[in-house]
């Protein structure tokens, strides 16, 4: 498999191993050893490039390696084998990676892999916030805990909107594209690779796109502070406008004050996390942790949004 990865910001050739671990971690890719399996080190090569909230990252091995990798914590990574083979033993268990595979990781994945000679991967580093805005954006509406991706390993396809993507990102002069350009491209990367994996996420009513900005933009800052205890004069701060300025466009654009609006997010939120979060035993713990504190009252507005009664959603979905 091939990509022409014409345009970057960094490329090194002739590179010892250790330059290649101290770059991936300076870049945001976390701490990956490299161990040669021969006494003689064959150099390595890389390319580096950043556009919008992407990093992407190729680079060749001349020799056997072992590596000890942690992945960063606030990053997913998409993973392409372009050449040679890897032997990948994480929590998902011991696999077999050969060219034109490709794997989608959570962050803070542990693993160690053994590559052959040649073997070159692309590694695409996607922002854990930037991940989750875009699936807001498409209308989903993710819990507090992270999105999570299947597992299974996946052909990547050498024709499609996922490749050609990848492919046109990877050209691009960023010099020649607004930010607004740039974002628009990993958006649709995102899509692409939520086609492509099957990940854990819930659709949600108020999850989906305003055409207000500043709606939006509320939005996005209470999913990405969901448990915290929001103020109004905190949002209005976000927008930049006055508070009643904020009140008179929720009551326009929604029907709904911001404190409703804002308890509603929590509610779906909790929703979603009750279905989806098979560690939740706890009514009562999940509510205290998104700032429910009489939970009588809770479970009244609980069951007026969503239809039943938080304990009939966790019933439900553990049994």
């Amino acid at each position: 498999m091939k990509f022409n990865f014409s345009t970057y910001d960094l490329q090194v050739v002739d590179a010892s191993t250790q330059t290649l671990t101290g770059i991936l971690l300076d870049k945001g890719f976390g701490v990956r050893h490299f161990i040669p399996r021969t006494s003689q080190e064959k150099l390595v090569s890389l390319k580096f490039k950043e556009f919008g909230p992407l990093a992407i990252l190729e680079y060749a091995v001349g020799v056997p390696v072992q590596i000890n990798a942690s992945h960063a914590a606030n990053a997913y990574f998409l993973n392409v084998i372009l050449a040679g083979h890897s032997i990948e033993q994480s929590q998902y268990g011991k696999r077999v990676l050969k060219a034109g595979d490709s794997t989608f990781v959570m962050p803070k994945t542990h693993f160690t892999s053994n590559d052959s000679a040649g073997c070159k991967k692309l590694i695409v580093r996607v922002s854990a916030d930037f991940l989750h805005q875009t699936v807001r954006e498409f209308g989903y509406l993710s819990s507090i805990n992270p999105v999570q991706f299947a597992s299974e390993v996946s052909k990547f396809p050498i024709a499609g909107p996922l490749f050609n993507l990848l492919n046109d990102i990877l050209q691009q002069d960023k010099r020649e594209l607004n930010e607004r350009a740039r974002f628009y491209y990993c958006r649709l990367l995102n899509s692409a690779i939520f086609t492509m994996f099957d990940i854990t996420i819930s659709q949600g009513s108020l999850s989906n796109n305003s055409l207000h900005r500043h709606v939006e933009r509320v939005r996005n800052y209470v999913l990405d502070n969901i448990t915290a205890d929001i103020k109004i004069d905190e949002l209005a701060k976000v927008c930049h406008i006055s508070r009643k300025s904020l009140y008179n466009i929720f009551e326009r654009e929604t029907g709904l004050t911001p404190s409703a609006y804002i308890r509603r997010l929590k509610l779906e939120s909790i929703h979603s996390e009750l279905k989806n979060n098979e560690h939740v035993r706890n009514v009562t713990q999940v509510a205290l942790e998104y700032g429910f504190t009489n939970l009588g009252r809770f479970s009244a507005q609980y069951r007026e949004q969503i239809g039943e009664l938080p304990s009939q959603t966790l019933r439900h979905f553990t049994h």
